[in-house]
């Protein structure tokens, strides 16, 4: 009897430990933030191409292609209603960024310098660019400023930031993970 009552505790201690990851909460950002992170490609060489991801606070990856009118992150600031018509033009795609690995580039998100950046370096030509963007919210001016983390392609720059560097590398993942 009892090891039955210990195994009835242990059960419990574990499900109360599983529980928590399994949740739908938000990641701790302002209540008024929906979108936290994108990823974009666009190529005038050999017809126009421009597509991407944004991820929102849920963890929703929203994917693009060729929007119509698309506001590209660095025309930026935002407000509420740019970025909600960005939204709208987006597809929400069956992969979800996990919320403990969303929570993980969240703070990081946070602690990204925009002060700092390479020199922009030629690399080739006709390969277009993928540039990787985070964004912060101002709650007093109710706007999204984008901040670039790295481009890659035709010139190259990248955010001297070492948290900038740990969130581009792994939206390379996320960004094959939807391929």
């Amino acid at each position: 009897m009892k090891t039955r009552s210990f195994l009835i505790s242990l059960c419990m201690i574990a499900v109360t430990i599983a529980l928590p990851g399994c949740s739908d909460d938000e990641i701790s950002v302002s209540d008024e933030q929906e979108i936290l992170f994108e990823v974009n490609y666009v190529n005038y060489a050999w017809g126009f191409q421009n597509n991407g991801f944004l991820i929102d606070k849920k963890g929703r990856v929203r994917t693009y292609d060729k929007p119509k009118d698309w506001k590209f992150a660095n025309a930026g600031p935002f407000t509420v209603a740019e970025m909600d018509e960005r939204v709208a033009k987006t597809t929400i795609s069956k992969y979800t960024v996990p919320a403990n690995e969303l929570s993980e580039y969240v703070n990081k998100l946070r602690r990204v310098s925009d002060k700092d950046y390479t020199d922009p370096v030629s690399v080739g030509a006709d390969m277009g660019a993928s540039s990787f963007y985070v964004y912060r919210y101002d709650t007093g001016s109710k706007t999204y400023q984008a901040v670039l983390l790295q481009s890659v392609g035709d010139n190259s720059v990248y955010n001297k930031d070492s948290d900038a560097k740990e969130i581009a590398d792994w939206l390379v993942k996320v960004r094959q993970a939807l391929l």
